[in-house]
């Protein structure tokens, strides 16, 4: 059952964004999955377990590459979307800085029960380096969402 582990953990993301998106805006937004989601979990995965050594995960099986799940990349596109399909709801800064800080501090606290699971093995690295990391991947996808959405432009012209 553990190596079905990551394609359960996908699955476990998908459902939760099946309930809380509607399909519209999933459509509207699963490019913004791909490239936010998937994409920069694949090079934030890259950087962190091939390259720099600093993750190892365990019972990858068939569906991984470079010692890491594609499952697990998978994963952050649902995630990426509700996350992305929330923001529409922010109406200042204040909440917007919240709502990232939320984010931040559940990827963070994901990757920790990952660890903590056995599932993640860590090498010269620790929960709290998770942070930054997921901090800087939700602004960048929260910058995209808030300029493409025109909220950003509203608010520099004034």
């Amino acid at each position: 059952m553990d190596g079905l582990f990551w394609v359960n953990l996908f699955i476990l993301f998908t459902l939760v964004m099946l309930i809380f998106v509607p399909r519209r805006a999933i459509i509207r937004l699963f490019p913004v999955g791909i490239i936010g989601g998937f994409g920069q979990a694949v090079i934030i995965l890259g950087l962190l377990t091939p390259v720099f050594g600093f993750w190892r995960f365990r019972y990858t099986g068939i569906f991984s590459f470079a010692g890491i799940p594609w499952f697990i990349g998978l994963a952050w596109l649902p995630e990426v979307i509700v996350f992305s399909y929330f923001m529409k709801y922010l109406n200042t800064q204040r909440e917007v800085l919240a709502y990232l800080a939320g984010f931040t501090l559940l990827t963070g606290l994901f990757v920790h029960w990952l660890f903590r699971s056995g599932y993640l093995i860590y090498n010269g690295w620790n929960s709290i380096l998770t942070l930054p990391v997921a901090l800087l991947a939700h602004t960048a996808v929260a910058y995209y969402i808030l300029k493409t959405s025109g909220v950003l432009d509203k608010k520099e012209a004034a």
